[in-house]
């Protein structure tokens, strides 16, 4: 309500003085940082977070063959990349590749979509051409984060970072013992209908929680402009248990 309260002027005073890379940067204390990037995609938040934490040590993770080699490509210093799901399940898995690349999931783009403005155009044009390179399965291996953590003798993570298109709780129901010695979270949570999962913030919840696990901050918010909702948030958790630390 505009006539309720100060928060607007609250908020121009939070934006003036937090900008998403100084929020990281109050959450992440250690001046040499672990930080895993989960669904690293090209390489994007690997340079991202070498510019903001350029003594980190960097694990970066991407399933999808073609954008790995893009990935795998980016020369910095102190990073290690694996083609690799971080999922629930040591193995393999199936992984659905689609025209656009940072849409690639371990879930199927929903193509009855009422959210995604593109789908519902096409539907609407009866483009049927539009739906052709969704969905194309591969295997690709699969390791647990309480596998992968413990396998490079990882004792701690300063930052974990999930991007991984409706599959945030895949990620973290395979790290349970790696959590407690998690300092940060950062993840994209997926509420809209893209995909034929979709996540809540109850999900996340109820696995964090347990775990000392708070919401810090909500730190972008994507809003459909075709039907009011909100598609995605990326959110910052912290644990209570090494706040101090």
């Amino acid at each position: 309500m505009d006539n309720i309260g100060h928060s607007k002027s609250r908020n121009k005073e939070f934006h003036d003085k937090f900008s998403r890379e100084r929020l990281l940067q109050n959450v992440v204390k250690a001046g040499e940082p672990v930080i895993l990037d989960v669904g690293a995609h090209y390489g994007e938040s690997v340079v991202y977070f070498k510019t903001l934490f350029p003594k980190a040590s960097i694990y970066s993770f991407e399933p999808d063959p073609d954008s790995y080699k893009t990935l795998s490509s980016t020369a910095v210093s102190e990073v290690s990349y694996f083609n690799l799901a971080l999922s629930d399940t040591d193995g393999t898995v199936s992984f659905y590749r689609n025209k656009i690349s940072h849409t690639n999931s371990l879930f199927k783009v929903n193509l009855k979509s009422s959210d995604s403005i593109s789908i519902a155009k096409a539907i609407a044009e009866n483009d049927m051409q539009y739906f052709d390179g969704f969905n194309t399965e591969v295997k690709v291996p699969s390791m647990r984060l309480d596998s992968f953590t413990r396998q490079h003798a990882i004792d701690r993570i300063d930052l974990l970072k999930i991007d991984v298109q409706g599959a945030e709780c895949r990620v973290l129901t395979g790290g349970t013992d790696s959590l407690r010695k998690t300092r940060a979270i950062i993840l994209e949570i997926s509420f809209y209908d893209y995909y034929e999962h979709q996540t809540a913030f109850m999900d996340v919840e109820q696995i964090l929680s347990p775990l000392g696990f708070r919401l810090f901050s909500i730190s972008e918010i994507s809003n459909n402009p075709m039907n009011g909702r909100t598609d995605w948030a990326e959110v910052v958790y912290l644990n209570q248990d090494h706040v101090n630390s």
